[in-house]
């Protein structure tokens, strides 16, 4: 699976993409997985109840999550996952 992250999340991650061998059947999984590994700066951005208030633009496969199955969206071993923080701007 390719995880790919933008904007702030890239400093949070320390790179813009990276290939994720653990398994995980669905998107809450990896989400937990990669709260675990990157700690509660990438979970306040991504996790609802953070400072992005779980507004993340999350992209499976190049459709939004939230018109998919939302965190039980299925994924697997070829999926591309595209995380982008919320932005503000005018």
């Amino acid at each position: 699976m390719v995880l790919s992250y933008f904007a702030l999340l890239r400093t949070v991650t320390r790179t813009s993409e990276e290939v994720w061998t653990r398994p995980a059947a669905t998107l809450g999984d990896l989400l937990a997985d990669l709260v675990a590994k990157y700690g509660a700066s990438f979970a306040s951005w991504v996790m609802p109840g953070g400072k992005g208030a779980g507004l993340a633009l999350i992209l499976v496969d190049g459709q939004d999550a939230r018109g998919l199955q939302g965190l039980d969206t299925p994924l697997g071993p070829e999926s591309r996952i595209s995380i982008f923080p919320p932005l503000a701007g005018g």
